[in-house]
């Protein structure tokens, strides 16, 4: 427990908006499947080292990020995290040490298959 404590919140220092797919009525009166915004969150975004890289994933045309932030009991594989207009489609959600502090997201970032989403 004792270094889940020792996080700098200071290294929380990027903008990270965290989507979620919710279904929407359109004009017609159907149902649609957007990425809306959920909330905003302060966060540490890295690119994993090489090691990280051979042991969590095996796509290596795929570029790896491990996002830190303080812990989001709603977050899961299925939402999305945009950074500076970058996708990143989470691969694990990590609740450090299960202490309900931090958490560690393993992304990908999307570059090939980009979504839509809705702003605001």
């Amino acid at each position: 427990m004792k270094n889940v404590k020792s996080i700098n919140p200071g290294r929380f220092n990027k903008k990270v908006d965290v989507y979620r797919y919710t279904d929407i009525e359109t004009d017609m009166g159907s149902q649609r499947t957007v990425l809306a915004k959920a909330e905003t969150v302060w966060a540490e975004v890295r690119p994993t080292r090489g090691t990280e890289f051979l042991e969590y994933y095996r796509d290596a045309n795929a570029l790896q990020f491990k996002v830190t932030m303080r812990y989001r009991p709603g977050l899961t594989e299925k939402d999305v995290l945009v950074y500076k207009g970058r996708q990143f489609e989470i691969n694990s959600v990590i609740n450090i040490l299960e202490a309900d502090l931090y958490m560690e997201v393993y992304c990908t970032e999307s570059k090939d298959k980009k979504v839509l989403y809705e702003e605001g």
